[in-house]
């Protein structure tokens, strides 16, 4: 009876997936035919010019770039030291927090209840990371919650050191 109470999902992982490499497919055979359309205006337009006169536009070309480069060269010498960049000493922010050393000191605690889900949740998501089928959903919750597991270690630790004191 489960199966017919089963809410087909249209926006699982895999068909987006589907669709956004179809839509990257889609997007270089653009880019190929918009490259082989340039190609070939180009190649019309440059079909009635000889030798000598590719030549002329090499030497054009070499002379224009070779140009600018000198410019920006000497240019860079002779400008005056009040446009330069200035470089300042990096220094520690004051309000910075050590991680290494100090743990964060939070005033609520964290009732036995509260932590048995927690515990609870996290065996749910190590079963479903062991087994190939449940392996589907647990990258699917760590792509989109990343930060999830390494919060769930965070609170049982606090938990723990609640009981050190």
């Amino acid at each position: 009876m489960k199966f017919i109470f089963k809410k087909n999902n249209k926006n699982s992982p895999a068909e987006g997936y589907d669709f956004r490499e179809n839509l990257l497919k889609r997007f270089d055979e653009a880019n190929l035919r918009l490259q082989y359309k340039c190609a070939n205006w180009l190649e019309r337009k440059t079909a009635h010019l000889s030798r000598k006169g590719w030549i002329a536009i090499l030497f054009c070309f070499i002379i224009f770039t070779g140009g600018c480069s000198i410019y920006i060269i000497v240019n860079s010498f002779s400008v005056d030291m009040t446009k330069s960049i200035t470089i300042n000493k990096i220094s520690k922010p004051t309000n910075m927090v050590p991680f290494e050393n100090e743990t964060i000191q939070l005033n609520a605690t964290i009732s036995k209840i509260e932590f048995e889900r927690i515990v609870r949740f996290r065996e749910y998501m190590d079963s479903l990371g062991r087994s190939p089928t449940g392996k589907k959903r647990y990258d699917s919750i760590a792509q989109y919650r990343p930060g999830l597991l390494d919060s769930l270690a965070i609170v049982e630790h606090y938990y723990h050191s609640q009981f050190k004191k």
